[in-house]
């Protein structure tokens, strides 16, 4: 699929999407898709980062299936959404059928708490959570279900693996700023007022084509506090000058008075309640979020900090215009880091993890570790993947990691490309590098001895000044190294 130059310069919201996808794709294979069309088309759009990285993501072969499989999920989720108001408008007729069903009698107390009791509940639960509660969401029950609702169905319907990884990706961005708790208010006060509506529009149908009488009772409430409820349910139909129940008529209605009369009355003031405290608040709150979640889409920006976009920084860099000498190199001030100095994990950052010449397959990365959560920088293969992987390094430094952990292969001799690159590594962060040695089975499957391996990289190790260096078989949770790392990643003050 083409990308047109108004969909690469302003992508909005679906170009993050699959830019984000792109990101979820390339840290789940530890490594960036290589292809040098798409570095160039973003050199050439030009643009702050953000947009490079989109412009780039756009014009990968990958990005393009993405937009294909994008638009058939955009198609999906209208779709779904139009069933689910029509579930709600359904909803809301069958509600009022039920309040007048076949008898000529209606207790007001209960049509009016039939139809909008629960609703009138569930938006005092939202406004206390988005009064008392602000950081949780107050997102509206019904707007996260229909979205749960959505991705679930979505990922049952769209078992493409494209599919599920722009899902992931919608979501993940939805969590961001605000907008996924605005869009599911939105939704949630959309589905509440339709069914209102349905609720509305057979009632008024019931009322003009049968006739019904209004009565109430109460054993708890006394007859003033009564109509004193009444009275204020009804003041915005009086406001508009609608003729609703006056005190007289209210406590001539009470069961057992067997006076039958004010149906219009009470026909208005029935309505009216389900209009002015139904339909009314419900599609002006919805307007207001779909308006607080159009803005913050329009001012959500990639989080271009995260390792997988830092990858990029290197690669996506505007090439550098020679001018000459602008002005002179400033001597150099204070001493070089000493990288052969010893570190200690002060760093409250992240656990960050490097891959370096792993022979199993890509089923095999990144690693689990039960109780362990870190951040994958990627694999180092190659050149190319080396310098991703120092770029991304390079941006974490708010807070600083509190480890690096370098994965290699003990089935591998450690050679001169590892030992620069570990080098690079320690110098790119003030965090401690920790050597981890996987893979010990496959030496042993070719008949290779583990303690004499480990004794070679123990010597390069001390030549590149590694704080820590540990055998652990990452595919095995049993394995007692898996066990001594988790134990040593424990005592470091992590922040996820």
């Amino acid at each position: 699929m083409a990308v047109s130059d108004k969909q690469a310069h302003d992508p909005g919201f679906g170009g993050r999407i699959i830019a984000e996808a792109i990101r979820l794709e390339e840290d789940r294979a530890g490594k960036l898709l290589d292809e040098p069309q798409a570095l160039q088309q973003a050199l050439e759009r030009g643009g702050d980062f953000e947009q490079r990285i989109i412009t780039r993501a756009l014009h990968t072969r990958k990005g393009s299936k993405l937009q294909q499989a994008f638009e058939s999920l955009h198609q999906f989720r209208f779709w779904f959404v139009i069933v689910a108001v029509l579930l709600a408008l359904f909803a809301g007729i069958g509600a009022a059928n039920a309040v007048f069903r076949d008898e000529a009698t209606v207790n007001i107390v209960l049509a009016l708490a039939a139809l909008l009791g629960v609703q009138l509940l569930m938006l005092g639960i939202w406004f206390a959570l988005l009064v008392f509660r602000p950081g949780s969401g107050g997102g509206g029950t019904l707007g996260r279900l229909l979205l749960d609702g959505a991705n679930a169905v979505g990922r049952r319907i769209y078992r493409h693996h494209d599919a599920a990884l722009l899902l992931q990706a919608t979501f993940a961005l939805l969590r961001r700023d605000g907008i996924g708790r605005w869009l599911a208010s939105s939704l949630s006060h959309t589905l509440w007022a339709t069914f209102c509506l349905g609720a509305l529009l057979w009632s008024l149908l019931e009322l003009s084509i049968r006739q019904y009488d209004f009565v109430w009772g109460t054993t708890v409430l006394s007859e003033q506090s009564f109509v004193t409820l009444i009275s204020l349910l009804g003041f915005p139909a009086r406001l508009l000058g609608m003729d609703t129940p006056d005190a007289e008529l209210i406590l001539a209605s009470r069961m057992g008075q067997w006076i039958y009369e004010g149906r219009g009355q009470w026909s208005a003031l029935l309505l009216s309640a389900i209009f002015f405290y139904g339909v009314l608040p419900r599609l002006l709150l919805a307007l207001l979020t779909g308006a607080l979640a159009w803005r913050a889409i329009k001012a959500l920006r990639l989080n271009t900090g995260l390792q997988g976009y830092a990858r990029l920084s290197e690669r996506l860099a505007p090439r550098a215009q020679n001018i000459g000498v602008v002005d002179p190199v400033p001597p150099r001030v204070g001493r070089e880091q000493d990288l052969s100095a010893p570190r200690e994990a002060v760093g409250t950052g992240a656990v960050m993890l490097i891959g370096v010449e792993l022979e199993r397959d890509d089923h095999h990365w990144p690693p689990q570790l039960a109780g362990v959560e870190w951040l994958i920088l990627g694999r180092a293969d190659e050149r190319s993947q080396r310098r991703d992987v120092l770029a991304a390094l390079r941006a974490q430094s708010a807070p600083p990691p509190a480890v690096v952990l370098v994965v290699c292969s003990l089935a591998r001799t450690p050679d001169r490309g590892t030992q620069n690159f570990i080098h690079e590594v320690r110098a790119a962060t003030p965090a401690p590098v920790w050597l981890i040695l996987d893979e010990a089975p496959l030496l042993v499957a070719r008949g290779g001895d583990p303690e004499a391996r480990t004794q070679q990289w123990q010597e390069m190790a001390k030549v590149v000044a590694v704080d820590h260096m540990m055998t652990a078989d990452l595919a095995d949770a049993a394995h007692p190294g898996c066990e001594a790392l988790r134990q040593a990643l424990g005592h470091l003050k992590v922040s996820h």
